[in-house]
Order: C-alpha cells, then sequence, then structure tokens
C-alpha cells in the first residue's frame, strides 16, 4: 500500500504569536513544516521539526530579505510539479514599515495556485479546525473565503501605499478637489478598471474647476441611469433613442427621450422639475451644439417659472461638444464638462462584482444588471403603443437607479418623468412622486408608473389609481399580491408583473 505523501506548510510570519502552537498542530496532523529565518528560529527553539525555507530551495545566497521570490517557491505554489507547498501562513508587516512586496507577492502565487493561503492569524483557527473534522483537507467554501480574504489584504496594502505616495501611483489617479465635505480632504479618483470604456477615470474633462468627490459620486449614479435606460431601448427595438437625463445628487428629477429631436429630450428633461435641477448633472447619449449648450445655460422660460433663467448646471456629460458648446458653457468655471464617445452606445457593467467599503470589511455582490423586458411578463391585456411602453422604461430606469429614501416610485407620460419619490414606506414613496409632478405642474392622468419593489399592502396602489395612473411595472411577491392584482384589475390598470428576484434596490 503507497503511503499517502505528506503535506507541507510554510511559515513567514512578521506577526509570530501563537506561531508555535498551530505549527505544533500541523506538525500532530503529519504536516511537515517550512519557515523563513526568524520564525524557524522561533518554532526549533520550541522543540519543532522545521526546514529553513533556504533548505527547501537547495540554494544558501546570502540575501538581505527571504528569499520568498524565488522561481522555485512559484513552482511550489502554483504547480504540481516537484515539490509542493500545500500551505502558506503569511503575515505581512505593515506599510508603516515599508513595502512588503515578498510577503504579499507570496500571498498572490498562493491564492493562484489555490492553496490554503492564510493571510490573518484569526484564519489560523479555523483552518487546523477543519483540517482536524475533515480528514487534513479543507471545505471548498472556507478555501476560496481565505484566497478571497487574500486577494483583499493585497488590494488594501497597494490602496494604503497610494495614500503614503500619492505622487508615485501603480496606476491612474485623478485628484479631487475634496472629499464628501470641504474638511476631508485629501480626496482622489482611483482607477481600477482600465478595460471599461465608461469607467469614471476614461471622462475627458473639457472645462470646468476639478471636480470634487460629489461631483464625481453623483455623475456616476446618474450614468448608471442612462446605462440603464439606453440598453432597455437596444433590447426592446434595436435602436436607442435620444436620452437626456437632468439630476440632482444622481437622482434623475428629469428624464425624457425623443426619437426625432434631442433638443426635445434636452427640454423636457429639465422641464421635469425645473427648480430641482438648479445645481445639478445633466447627462446624454448624443453630442452638445452650440444651440442645445444655450438651453443648457439658460431659459426664457425657467425665468417665468421661477425668477431666474440659469439652470447654474454643475456636471455635463456628453460624447462631445462643439467649440461653440465649451464657450458657452464653460463661462462658469464651477461647471464641469465631461466627454465620453462611448456615451453614443452605453452600456451596463455586467462583470465581476460591485464592492462597498463598511467598517472594518467590504460588502460584495455581483453588478446589477438587470434589463427591463416586458415580452418576459405573462400580461392578459394588449401591449400599449410605444408611447405608452417608452414611458413605462422611463419610469422603470428612474426608479431602479434611484435612492429617494427606498421603495422607490416614479411616474412618467409623453416619453418624460413627471415625478419620482422614495419611502421609508411605498406609500410615502407614492406620495412624493404624486406631489412632485404636480407641484411641477403635470397632469398625471393617463400617465404610467414604475415601482422597484412589491407593493405590500393596497395603499399605494390606490393613491397611484386615484392619481390617474393607467399602466405600470411592478416586481411580484409579498404575502398580499393577490389583493394588489385584484386592486389594479377592477380599477382597469394595466400592470407588467416582473419575477419577484428582480427588484431595484441601489446604493444601500
Amino acid at each position: 500500500m503507497t503511503k499517502a505523501k505528506s503535506k507541507t506548510a510554510l511559515f513567514t510570519l512578521y506577526d509570530q504569536e501563537n506561531a508555535v502552537a498551530y505549527a505544533r498542530q500541523l506538525a500532530n496532523l503529519g504536516w511537515q513544516l517550512i519557515a523563513t529565518e526568524e520564525t524557524e528560529s522561533l518554532l526549533k527553539k520550541n522543540g519543532l521539526e522545521v526546514k529553513n525555507i533556504s533548505e527547501f530551495l537547495g540554494t544558501r545566497e546570502m540575501f538581505p530579505f527571504p528569499p520568498t521570490l524565488h522561481p522555485k517557491i512559484e513552482l511550489a505554489l502554483t504547480t504540481d510539479h516537484g515539490e509542493s507547498i500545500d500551505l502558506v501562513y503569511d503575515t505581512t508587516y505593515p506599510v508603516s514599515e515599508g513595502n512588503d512586496v515578498g510577503g504579499h507577492t507570496l500571498l498572490a502565487l498562493a491564492a493562484k495556485g489555490r492553496r490554503i493561503v492564510i493571510a490573518d492569524k484569526k484564519d489560523m483557527e479555523r483552518v487546523i479546525d477543519n483540517l482536524q473534522t475533515c480528514n487534513n483537507d479543507i471545505d471548498p467554501w472556507l478555501r476560496q473565503t481565505l484566497i478571497d480574504t487574500a486577494y483583499i489584504k493585497i488590494s488594501r496594502h497597494y490602496y494604503s501605499l497610494i495614500q503614503n505616495m500619492h505622487d508615485q501611483v501603480p496606476f491612474k489617479i485623478m485628484p479631487l478637489l475634496e472629499g464628501e465635505n470641504p474638511y476631508q480632504v485629501p480626496a482622489y479618483l482611483l482607477q481600477t478598471n482600465v478595460n471599461d470604456s465608461l469607467s469614471i477615470a476614461h471622462f475627458e474633462q473639457v472645462s470646468g474647476n476639478l471636480p470634487c468627490f460629489t461631483n464625481m459620486a453623483d455623475f456616476d449614479s446618474v450614468l448608471q441611469t442612462l446605462c440603464s435606460l439606453s440598453q432597455a431601448f437596444e433590447h426592446r427595438y434595436g435602436k436607442t433613442p435620444y436620452i437626456a437625463i437632468a439630476a440632482k445628487h444622481g437622482n434623475p428629477c428629469g428624464l425624457a427621450v425623443s426619437w426625432d429631436d434631442p433638443s426635445i429630450a434636452t427640454e423636457n428633461a429639465l422641464f421635469g422639475n425645473p427648480r430641482a435641477v438648479w445645481g445639478g448633472e445633466v447627462i446624454t447619449n448624443f453630442p452638445i451644439s452650440g444651440t442645445l449648450a444655450e438651453n443648457l445655460f439658460s431659459s426664457s422660460k425657467r425665468e417665468q417659472l421661477l425668477g431666474s433663467p440659469a439652470w447654474m448646471l454643475d456636471v455635463i456629460g456628453a460624447p462631445d461638444f462643439d467649440e461653440k458648446a465649451i464657450e458657452i458653457l464653460g463661462a462658469r468655471p464651477e461647471r464641469k464638462l465631461f466627454k465620453n464617445e462611448s456615451l453614443t452606445r452605453p452600456y451596463l457593467n455586467s462583470e465581476g462584482y460591485s464592492y462597498r467599503m463598511v467598517r472594518g470589511g467590504v460588502l460584495r455582490q455581483p453588478f446589477p444588471d438587470y434589463i427591463l423586458d416586458l415580452t418576459a411578463c405573462a400580461i392578459d391585456f394588449p401591449l400599449p403603443d410605444s408611447e405608452y411602453v417608452d414611458s413605462l422604461m422611463i419610469a422603470w430606469a428612474t426608479a431602479w437607479s434611484s435612492n429617494h429614501g427606498g421603495n422607490e416610485i416614479a411616474i412618467a407620460k409623453e416619453r418624460k418623468l413627471l415625478g419620482a419619490g422614495g419611502g421609508p414606506s411605498t406609500i410615502d414613496a407614492c406620495y412624493t412622486a404624486i406631489m412632485r409632478a404636480h407641484a411641477c405642474g403635470h397632469a398625471v392622468k393617463d400617465s404610467v408608473f414604475a415601482a422597484d419593489a412589491f407593493f405590500p399592502y393596497t395603499d399605494g396602489p390606490e393613491e397611484l389609481i386615484k392619481a390617474g395612473c393607467i399602466c405600470g411595472v411592478v416586481p411580484d411577491g409579498g404575502k398580499n399580491a393577490a389583493l394588489i392584482k385584484e386592486c389594479f384589475t377592477v380599477s382597469a390598470v394595466n400592470v407588467f408583473y416582473l419575477p419577484e428576484q428582480f427588484r431595484g434596490f441601489c446604493r444601500h
């Protein structure tokens, strides 16, 4: 009977707390131990049999650092040729003491080879417990968790280097005027995906002062709305109309489309809520000409309504600006103009994951890439004509990408947004969306609506029906789903019910 090959663990530790106990537990499980100089000395002093990494490599060169970057280490960690290393326990030294290239490279190699990679001493106890209960093997989920942890640690290390050495950075960095508040300085935009042509760092600023953190965060949010709506039109028609979005703090307060004229889309977007958009953001999927720039700069109609003609927009994004447009809109230094030719065919980022930093950790999830497809809904009524379908898509894109407090509701009509609102409750969102539409002089009668979550009670639907909505789109689900459907059906409101897993929650 062939004796099972013993497994090998490599210890290279800045923090040696409990190292002896961990090594002894592995040795008792039959593991062979390798260690770098200082850790080897500690383990041998405590009676453990351990091989120096130089002995494992078969080299005795006198380097002033551990030979962890030797090609044989890469071979042992990423392939099955020769002697392999099955576990790496590597606690790197902090940035305050320098750039631990060797330690973080070792973690990266172990993760690449799908070894058991331990970057945090707290995880070592979990690994040993798992080895003891899984016949000296490790649960696949734990292995992947450890690999993810290693990659996060590597990423955080290099981000820390950027913070400490922001004049010498390994990838593109854009300084920002300030953070969300003036005291939050310095602030930066760091580019992490050079392949995404619509990443914020790929936009070229053609006019205006240095943007701040809030400018970029809000612009990224409204970009998401544009991409969602553009792809919904592309999916339904194989083409996209002229789209203009007017927003405040990244939430659309005006959104309109036109199949014929970009000036109509621009005008209807700005007057969706002409008071709210003051100092906000505009993004389009068409170039800005001198004529359009004049409309974006000021409006006599706005002066009649609100006493001031100026829109005072802070950020404008478009595929391009002509010279006259830059001259007109660039007259205000606080207005930042960003161009990116990829805005002519905006697309959602559907690769990989989205991350959100939280205290002491990171939240990770797949990117939200759902695109509205009304044909996937089972309906017992005729499909509305194209004007109503286009308005439904406008309401959907707004509700699915806004953050007014949760449970978003958006109302649209005649290919333009009338009003949008959020909770915290769904009924509050309905009240707010209707109130905003009325406050801006919009007639809600014969409009359409979208909700980013199912209705828990009939109070919200009843308000939308009372306001004059005749069609809608909403995720299915909830314990009162049958009651909600009956409420709409009795009132002759045609509703598309999406599969309940497709909700529009965002920016929690």
